[in-house]
């Protein structure tokens, strides 16, 4: 019988000495190599005694109705674990390789529950030959990596089961969209594979880390992503494709008083009960689709937008020409990925939405030209100069996007 109690003090006294540092980098590595065996075999030591307890009816004699409840409410685990110990009770059976391979410490609990899926979708007559397929290369792969091992083997025995199985889990999409206490959209779901490597595609071309005054990009990747999804919504928002709501292209409306606009004080609300800064919404109004509900002393409307604070199609095709994108400088951004930009604003200074007011910039550095002290002046060309604050170029020293000099003009 297992001397439980002589093992937890070996390794409470392992624990106490604290001596591994006194290991070779080999030994050092030979050294993780042997614990993940240890956990793997307390995996099927574990295994192994909720299997008896099952067997003698433990769960029933303590008023639970399975093993995963008596599992979960007696070693106070989480339910997800609690079933997944179960699982391994239940299937490793099934699957008689790979019971031998996790009873050696070869292999994870959760790699044998992956193997323990292909093999109940695969044809009983191949089912060997795939279980000992999948164990010659278990031991070298992660749990993802073996994940995908088997969706190959799967479509190789069973191509008609596999696909029938892709079928039922696009029933499986979902996505999520609530509002927390900050007023901050969260969202979760999951997508079908395919669906999920476009969003994926999508994703990681609009969020490539972007310098900023010849800086690395500040952002974190979680930051970056964030913003190239708000980056593709804009992109789709400025098509002419998207269906109607409310029998107009999708936008989002904007109340609030004008004066409180102009002056950035207090704050606005949207159609959505989103509320906003002052800051926010004069940075928004540059060229989003968004109306804003202008109010009186009263809250009565008094102008429910103006036509002449987005650039019409004519001026951003001339943007386009001139700027050939983001125009910020050392951006690759297209047109198509861009925002026009009121360098007088629209709301606080009137500034004109003409080709002599308006520059095109990609989500991030519009929020750059908003937040962090650049300036945009307009060269004698015509063509937009961008001034680094202070902090980035005590000269501040105008610079301009590469794709528009004419210096590099041959």
């Amino acid at each position: 019988m297992l001397d439980i109690a002589e093992l937890q003090s070996t390794l409470i006294d392992h624990l106490q000495v604290q001596d591994v540092y006194r290991l070779s980098e080999e030994e050092h590595l030979a050294f993780l190599d042997g614990l993940e065996t240890l956990s793997n075999l307390v995996t099927a030591v574990k295994t192994d005694a909720a299997t008896h307890a099952e067997e003698r009816g433990l769960h029933t004699s303590l008023g639970c109705r399975n093993i995963a409840t008596l599992l979960r409410s007696r070693l106070r685990i989480s339910p997800a674990e609690a079933k997944r110990r179960s699982r391994l009770v239940a299937e490793l059976p099934g699957v008689p390789q790979t019971r031998d391979a996790v009873y050696a410490g070869v292999l994870s609990g959760e790699h044998a529950l992956i193997i323990s899926d292909v093999i109940q979708n695969i044809p009983a007559a191949e089912a060997e030959l795939a279980e000992k397929t999948l164990l010659d290369f278990a031991p070298t792969l992660t749990p993802q990596e073996l994940t995908y091992a088997g969706k190959r083997l799967r479509s190789h025995f069973d191509q008609d089961g596999a696909f029938k199985d892709e079928q039922e889990g696009v029933k499986a999409r979902s996505w999520k969209m609530t509002k927390n206490q900050h007023g901050w959209l969260v969202f979760n779901g999951c997508l079908p594979p395919l669906e999920g490597a476009m969003v994926e595609e999508a994703l990681h071309a609009v969020s490539k880390p972007r310098p900023v005054g010849g800086e690395k990009d500040p952002r974190t990747p979680e930051q970056r992503y964030a913003d190239g999804l708000c980056e593709l919504i804009t992109i789709a928002m400025s098509t002419k494709d998207l269906p109607m709501s409310g029998g107009v292209r999708p936008q989002m409306v904007v109340t609030m008083r004008l004066d409180w606009l102009e002056e950035k004080v207090r704050t606005g609300y949207t159609d959505w009960d989103g509320e906003a800064t002052a800051s926010l919404l004069r940075q928004l109004s540059c060229d989003a689709e968004l109306i804003p509900v202008v109010l009186n002393g009263e809250s009565i409307p008094l102008d429910y937008g103006r036509s002449v604070r987005t650039a019409p199609p004519p001026l951003r095709r001339a943007l386009a020409v001139r700027d050939k994108g983001c125009a910020f400088p050392g951006c690759d951004r297209p047109p198509a990925w861009t925002e026009a930009h009121h360098v007088l604003h629209w709301t606080r200074h009137r500034g004109p939405t003409d080709l002599g007011n308006m520059v095109l910039l990609c989500s991030h550095h519009h929020h750059v030209i908003h937040e962090e002290g650049w300036k945009i002046v307009f060269a004698e060309d015509g063509r937009p100069d961008f001034i680094p604050p202070p902090w980035v170029d005590p000269e501040q020293k105008p610079l301009r996007n590469i794709r528009v000099d004419p210096r590099l003009r041959g």
